[in-house]
């Protein structure tokens, strides 16, 4: 159902914070799939991390949107930990600017032992059962966002967030 890729700096334990990354598996663009991994890589350098790709719906043909939407969000949801703070990428969520971001991210590596979980959804969107299992919707933007685009510019903000909270240059 789910393909598991631990990424970690370090040994890690299972109550180490870490950062979990969960979303539909997706090779449409190669580009923004090497952009997405540059900015993991650097990641790692603050926090373990752990990407968890959900597998695609498969036979698509003959399926509304809504059935691929329905069956995806159900195993993006089974992937999600039963601990750690969980946050969910929505066009509707909260918006926040980078320092800001920055602070927060900060404060939940000290408040959220059990790790921050971002979850962004597939080509079809989110069913409201992932947005109901958010502890925070985010908006990166009020623009939607095609799902591998939004995913590097999550991580690249997570990253900048990090050298923010260790001040150091971007």
């Amino acid at each position: 159902i789910a393909k598991r890729c631990s990424k970690s700096a370090g040994s890690t334990a299972s109550t180490e914070m870490k950062f979990r990354f969960i979303w539909a598996g997706s090779h449409a663009d190669a580009e923004l799939a090497a952009a997405a991994k540059r900015y993991l890589e650097r990641i790692k350098h603050f926090f373990p991390i752990e990407v968890v790709e959900v597998a695609p719906e498969r036979g698509r043909q003959g399926q509304s949107d809504v059935a691929i939407m329905r069956a995806q969000s159900a195993r993006l949801v089974a992937a999600i930990p039963d601990r750690g703070f969980v946050t969910v990428l929505d066009e509707r969520g909260q918006t926040i600017d980078s320092l800001k971001f920055a602070k927060w991210l900060e404060r939940l590596t000290i408040d959220s032992p059990h790790g921050i979980c971002f979850v962004v959804g597939g080509d079809v969107g989110l069913h409201e059962s992932v947005r109901q299992r958010a502890d925070l919707l985010l908006s990166l933007s009020a623009m939607t966002l095609p799902h591998q685009l939004a995913r590097v510019v999550l991580v690249e903000q997570i990253y900048r967030a990090c050298t923010l909270m260790r001040n150091i240059s971007y």
